[in-house]
């Protein structure tokens, strides 16, 4: 099984460096070999099993993104870079969790749970960031507030729904 995650994790790595070079592609050749020269360090090192590099991969990543932002690239190959970023950061983390485990009871039906989850995190977080950057709302001061406010409490009722299922 754990076979089966380095592939996806080296999908999900590959898939954003591609991503991330096509958006830079369009306005420099030197920042997307930069893009692509990121993405194969990340993936080279995935090989020794150092999660700390999939930290600063998706911290490059994600900057490399909002640069591309404000740089107004394409939306689209930014943002399906950084969600397969994060799905290759968290396969990455639950890989060397899994790992780390000397008793591995279910093992299959835990990697199959948890691809279920970030399948529907990340195809519900592309969906929702994509409707988000198609969408123009005009709210004032006290608006914005309440929904960042909103969002935060939803955000955490999430998260310790989460936490209280066990991984």
């Amino acid at each position: 099984m754990t076979a089966t995650l380095r592939i996806l994790v080296g999908l999900s790595i590959a898939v954003a460096t591609l991503c991330l070079a096509a958006a830079f592609i369009a306005s420099s050749w030197y920042a997307a070999l930069v893009m692509l020269g990121i993405g194969l360090l990340w993936l080279s090192v995935l090989r020794h099993g150092n999660s700390r590099v999939a930290d600063w991969g998706l911290f490059f990543f994600v900057i490399a993104a909002v640069w591309g932002g404000l740089q107004e690239l394409a939306w689209g190959w930014l943002l399906t870079a950084v969600v397969a970023g994060l799905a290759g950061w968290d396969l990455t983390h639950f890989l060397t969790h899994l790992q780390a485990t000397p008793e591995r009871l279910r093992e299959e039906e835990l990697v199959r749970r948890h691809l279920l989850r970030l399948a529907g995190v990340a195809g519900g977080g592309w969906l929702l960031a994509g409707l988000t950057l198609l969408a123009t709302i005009q709210l004032n001061l006290i608006g914005a507030l309440l929904l960042a406010g909103s969002g935060i409490v939803a955000l955490t009722a999430a998260v310790r729904s989460l936490r209280r299922r066990n991984l």
